[in-house]
C-alpha cells in the first residue's frame, strides 16, 4: 500500500509539473508583477497556488463524474487528455511557446493584483486546459479501481502529488525576481525542452491507456 501510495504521488507529480511548467510560470508571472512589493507579491503567489490546488484537486475527483453525465467513457477522456497532453509538449519542444498561454499586461496595482488572482494569473495563466485534462485523466485511472481501499490510497497518493505542485507553484513563483537573475538564457531553454519532452512522454503514456481501454470494452461486447 505504501509503494502504491508513494507510486500515485510520483505520477501526479510527475504528470502535472511539465504542463504547469512553474519555472516558466515564474518567469512570466514576475514580468507580470514586477512593479509590486515583494511581499505582496509572496501574498500573491500563495494565493495563486491555493487556488490551483482545488482547482487540480476538484477536476481529479469530479472530472471524471461530470463527464459521466455526459456518457463520455474513461477510455476517451483518457485518449482526450493524453492528446492535449502530447499537443502542448510538441508545441513546446518546436516552437518554443509556453504550455499555459496568458495575458502579459502589467499589474501594478495591489487590489487589481489579488482580483485577478484567479482569472486570469491562476487560470488559464497558471494552470490551464493541459494541466485541467491532465488531473483529469489521472483521475480517471483512480476512479476504475475496483477496490475502494486501493482507490482511497491511489486518489490520496494523487492528491498529494497535486498538494506538491502546488508547492512548487508557490515557490518558484515567490522566488520568480531571484530565478530570473540567476538564470541564464541557455539555462531556461534546456529546462522548457526537458519539461516538454517529459510532457510527451506522458501525453503518449495516457494516450496508449485509453486505447487499451477501448480495445477492452471492445473486447468484452
Amino acid at each position: 500500500m505504501i509503494n502504491d501510495f508513494i507510486y500515485a504521488v510520483l505520477l501526479s507529480y510527475a504528470a502535472l509539473f511539465p504542463v504547469l511548467n512553474p519555472l516558466g510560470g515564474s518567469l512570466l508571472f514576475n514580468s507580470i508583477t514586477f512593479p509590486l512589493d515583494q511581499q505582496v507579491k509572496a501574498k500573491l503567489a500563495r494565493k495563486i497556488a491555493l487556488n490551483a490546488f482545488v482547482l487540480l484537486t476538484g477536476s481529479l475527483i469530479l472530472g471524471t463524474y461530470i463527464l459521466k453525465l455526459f456518457g463520455i467513457q474513461i477510455p476517451i477522456v483518457q485518449l482526450a487528455g493524453g492528446a492535449v497532453v502530447t499537443t502542448r509538449g510538441w508545441m513546446i519542444m518546436n516552437t518554443g511557446v509556453r504550455a499555459n498561454s496568458g495575458p502579459t499586461e502589467i499589474i501594478s496595482d495591489e487590489k487589481v493584483a489579488f482580483g485577478s488572482a484567479f482569472f486570469p494569473l491562476t487560470l488559464p495563466m497558471t494552470a490551464g486546459p493541459g494541466s485541467i485534462a491532465t488531473a483529469i485523466t489521472i483521475g480517471a485511472g483512480a476512479q476504475v479501481l475496483q477496490d475502494k481501499l486501493a482507490r482511497v490510497i491511489d486518489y490520496g497518493g494523487l492528491i498529494a502529488g497535486v498538494f506538491l505542485s502546488a508547492v512548487t507553484v508557490y515557490l518558484t513563483y515567490h522566488s520568480a525576481g531571484f530565478l530570473m537573475r540567476k538564470m541564464g538564457d541557455n539555462s531556461r531553454i534546456v529546462i522548457m525542452k526537458l519539461s516538454a519532452f517529459i510532457t510527451l512522454c506522458i501525453g503518449l503514456s495516457i494516450v496508449w491507456k485509453g486505447v487499451q481501454g477501448l480495445l477492452a470494452l471492445y473486447i468484452s461486447s
